[in-house]
């Protein structure tokens, strides 16, 4: 064995190539075939099995049709039809209540089996081995006022083994051409596939040849391992460029969608319960779900637009959004995902004041907060928002009593995919993605947003908006 490894450690690259190929495709055929062959029996005994209760069902209809009389006339009289319905190598038996054996019908050929005699009260099968190979055995009761019995079918499996004996034999036999194939087949794949690397090491030998000063990068070179590299180089840069930017959007979505879609959980759940009951809790949850599943709708698109940075100017411009009503309806839709909380809203004289920003984007940066808000908070579950106006922003700050965060990581947190020792682990659920999302839409409508935060004494995390100018 260790000759072996030594000799295929040994070898080029295209008998290790060939070997491999052969032993993956031989290796897939095999465990296609072991699993077409556990079909195949399982179902060849399913057939074999159903060709036994067939027999019972012929039988109990004919004495069914007699009762509830059946007399011992009538058992003879089945004869008949025991040997129409009777397969080859199938023995076919009546017996009494005791089970005394009373009528027999049996192919010439078959040897008879010794099965041992169990009353049953219903129609059973069962799968019994004997020293004279496996046999399905079937008994079904027959009740009536003169003649108490059963019907008992011995169906051996002698026809089931033979075919599964040829189908191995078939396997094995195309099992030996497959792994002949597949080596063949991998070594021309082989051969095929290392071509351009056989011109690759030609060009790195007339290199070493020629001297350190000659290098492989085929700039102004046209053979076809320098189109080969400069077309390999271009598509993985590409890849690249474009795996990140999936990477970045999925990650964006997947924690943006998280929240409306944990308040619709919230509020189906509240139906769910009792609400269904109650016609105004039915009309406030039906209407805050389809709200939250157009806004859905509407993140999709504005997730599209902030992963292409040069479309962000586009959904800048005025827009008046009501910041108490805004807040409030995203403060309702939090007590119904975690009733556990606590929500005080403290507005200081803003009642009116609206800000210039997008309505969606305003709740989705609340979203956000709040989210934050709740997921790091321990003890004290409760969550304070407060809103006031400073010349001509509004500010609205978000304040939990958490764990908190450390100084040096005040300004980082706002970085994508920054995740703080403790407070934005992954055990929490945080991606680090939550508040670089927050202020590339607030920097979008020229506003600001910090934090302020001391280790187990909460965070608070304030937005600067502009206040929006009737005038414009």
């Amino acid at each position: 064995m260790k000759r072996l490894i030594h000799w295929f450690n040994n070898s080029s690259l295209k008998v290790k190539w060939s070997l491999s190929a052969s032993a993956a495709i031989f290796f897939a055929f095999f465990i296609f075939s072991f699993f077409q062959y556990y079909v195949i029996s399982n179902w060849l005994l399913g057939e074999e099995e159903n060709s036994v209760s067939q027999v019972l069902e012929e039988l109990s209809v004919f004495y069914r049709r007699r009762a509830p009389i059946i007399t011992w006339e009538d058992v003879y009289d089945s004869y008949d039809l025991m040997k129409q319905i009777n397969e080859r190598d199938q023995t076919i038996r009546i017996l009494d209540a005791t089970g005394k054996e009373v009528l027999t019908a049996r192919q010439t050929d078959s040897q008879p089996f010794s099965i041992p005699f169990e009353p049953v009260r219903d129609k059973t099968i069962k799968l019994i081995k004997t020293e004279k190979g496996d046999v399905y055995v079937g008994v079904i009761p027959i009740r009536s006022n003169e003649f108490n019995g059963y019907v008992e079918v011995v169906h051996p499996l002698k026809r089931y083994h033979k075919m599964m004996k040829n189908f191995l034999a078939t396997m094995a036999i195309f099992g030996s051409f497959a792994l002949l194939f597949s080596g063949l087949l991998g070594f021309i794949m082989a051969t095929n596939f290392l071509l351009p690397l056989q011109k690759m090491a030609h060009t790195m030998q007339n290199i070493r040849k020629k001297g350190f000063q000659e290098r492989m990068e085929p700039t102004n070179s046209r053979d076809e391992v320098a189109e080969l590299t400069n077309i390999f180089n271009e598509m993985m840069d590409e890849i690249e460029r474009t795996f990140e930017q999936q990477k970045q959007f999925v990650q964006d979505a997947s924690h943006e969608l998280r929240t409306p879609v944990q308040i619709m959980e919230g509020h189906l759940n509240l139906l769910h319960r009792w609400g269904k009951n109650d016609p105004a809790i039915l009309e406030e949850s039906l209407t805050a779900s389809l709200q939250e599943l157009q806004r859905m709708k509407k993140l999709v698109q504005e997730m599209l637009d902030l992963t292409r940075t040069e479309q962000l100017g586009k959904i800048r411009g005025e827009h008046k959004t009501d910041v108490l009503e805004a807040i409030i309806h995203v403060l309702k839709n939090f007590k119904v995902m975690h009733p556990t909380f606590t929500f005080h809203l403290n507005e200081d004289n803003a009642n009116g004041i609206a800000a210039n920003i997008h309505p969606d984007h305003f709740e989705q940066v609340m979203m956000i907060l709040m989210d934050n808000a709740v997921k790091y908070s321990e003890d004290i579950e409760k969550v304070d928002v407060v809103v006031t106006k400073e010349d001509n922003q509004v500010a609205v700050s978000v304040v939990d009593y958490g764990i908190g965060i450390e100084p040096e990581d005040l300004n980082k947190i706002f970085h994508r995919f920054y995740r703080v020792d403790k407070a934005r682990s992954r055990e929490r659920g945080g991606n680090g993605l939550g508040l670089s999302i927050a202020k590339q839409i607030i920097d979008i409508y020229a506003g600001t947003i910090y934090a302020k935060s001391a280790p187990g004494k909460g965070t608070t995390i304030t937005m600067l908006i502009p206040v929006f100018n009737e005038t414009n």
